[in-house]
């Protein structure tokens, strides 16, 4: 697995787990969002525990 694929896992988990976006348009929001506010939040301790249980994996 790659680095970026880590990053991954954090966006399901924080946005699309347990979700039912009516569209590609909603869903694309849903992600807009979740960028932005990971950008703002680099170091969430569940963020940095979710993308480190994936780097090992």
């Amino acid at each position: 697995m790659n680095r970026i694929e880590a990053q991954f896992t954090a966006l399901r988990e924080f946005t699309l787990n347990g979700t039912d976006p009516a569209g590609h348009r909603e869903q694309g929001s849903m992600i807009r969002r979740y960028i932005a506010w990971r950008n703002r939040n680099t170091d969430n301790p569940r963020l940095r525990r979710i993308v480190k249980r994936a780097n090992v994996a």
